[in-house]
């Protein structure tokens, strides 16, 4: 099952941005090359080109992001490339918090001592990623925390 990485709307709105200036200054370099009559030169058009392409590409990964949870593991993807390398197993997963719309798992990878890691999926999914992670693995401990100040602010 895959959930989409969770951003905040500034940052979703920054990326959509970022993307369509990229294709707008690619469209430009394109145009210079191809003999538009721009004021810019070839080397300023290739330089636009490169800068625009890396700055699309850029946006377009951080939109492809998700998770992926299988039989055994959860995936971090960007694009189709697996970043966590079958780190998170869900058989060693030990807890699931949801605190202040943030979801956190532990779990135990190299050691005896757990990872906490923060899962970035909508809080509108959470209760689908708990109820998934802990059907494949039934000594998941759940909490909730409902207040609205955490031991940290204390």
């Amino acid at each position: 099952m895959r959930f989409l990485a969770y951003f905040s709307p500034k940052l979703r709105i920054g990326f959509i941005i970022m993307a369509c200036l990229s294709l707008v200054g690619l469209a430009l370099g394109i145009a210079v090359l191809a003999g538009a009559r721009i004021e810019a030169s070839t080397g300023q058009a290739t330089l636009l080109i490169s800068v625009c392409s890396l700055t699309f590409l850029i946006a377009t990964l951080f939109a492809t992001i998700h998770y992926k949870v299988d039989d055994n593991f959860i995936h971090i993807n960007i694009a189709f490339i697996d970043m966590t390398g079958n780190r998170i197993r869900i058989d060693n997963i030990l807890n699931i918090l949801i605190d202040n719309d943030r979801m956190y798992i532990s779990y135990l990878w190299q050691g005896p001592d757990p990872v906490i890691a923060l899962l970035a999926i909508s809080p509108k999914r959470f209760n689908e990623m708990k109820d998934l992670l802990m059907s494949k693995n039934k000594n998941i401990v759940f909490n909730e925390r409902k207040d609205e100040t955490s031991d940290c602010e204390q």
